[in-house]
């Protein structure tokens, strides 16, 4: 498989465990479609260590790529970026990868479910549809632990403010004071409230649990056809 070098521009922390990494990748023959993930390679020690990371800005964000990493201690390449990685150090990655994409002739109606930093490659698809300005109806419902762990909280909120065709929920299953959102896991009366027509894709990224029960949700319970439901095991 082909590596492209590429170079860390930008490391933000996010979330009180995630960061976001800027990679510049200057060769025109990477690409990537909105959903996919790229092997990220890093010397630590003198040893080569890859991980998978899912893409979170849209393919249109040209030059390079943005990755948001949860730490781990059990992780080399996370460890690395969370303790020791810094602006300037170079890395590889691969092409982008995976069969979990959106393009917008496979239907003009996507719900996006993600839980935890299992959202990012969903980001990467809500973005691309603002970012080129599709008619799509993207409808993000989104489930963390706590108000603190949003991924991009206000800038997917700003996207819904102002673009009519997209939606954002935010569910927090360890509400603190002052949350005034939803509340709990993602659940029948959650996904009832999205009124998604019958020709809607749905799209499934999180801890295996969570998508085996919205899966089974989705199908068993509400009607939803398996192939129009998305998800990519990656556990």
């Amino acid at each position: 498989m082909q590596r492209f070098d590429a170079e860390i521009v930008a490391i933000t922390p996010a979330t009180p465990t995630i960061h976001t990494l800027r990679l510049s990748i200057s060769d025109p023959a990477f690409r990537f479609l909105p959903g996919q993930w790229v092997d990220f390679s890093v010397e630590i020690d003198g040893t080569s260590c890859t991980a998978g990371y899912s893409i979170t800005n849209s393919p249109l964000d040209r030059g390079g790529i943005e990755l948001a990493i949860r730490t781990s201690a059990r992780h080399p390449v996370a460890r690395w970026i969370h303790g020791a990685a810094c602006v300037g150090d170079r890395v590889q990655v691969s092409q982008g990868q995976g069969p979990f994409v959106y393009l917008p002739e496979m239907s003009e109606n996507v719900v996006l479910i993600g839980g935890g930093v299992g959202v990012t490659p969903l980001i990467s698809i809500f973005r691309h549809v603002r970012d080129a300005g599709l008619p799509t109806r993207a409808r993000l419902l989104y489930s963390v632990s706590t108000p603190e762990e949003i991924l991009f909280r206000d800038e997917l909120r700003a996207a819904a403010d102002t673009h009519a065709n997209l939606s954002v929920d935010f569910t927090v299953s360890q509400p603190a004071a002052g949350w005034t959102g939803l509340a709990g896991r993602i659940d029948a009366s959650k996904l009832g409230r999205i009124d998604a027509p019958p020709d809607t894709l749905y799209y499934l990224c999180g801890p295996k649990g969570m998508v085996e029960d919205m899966s089974g949700l989705l199908h068993e319970e509400m009607g939803v056809p398996m192939s129009r439901i998305i998800f990519e095991k990656w556990w």
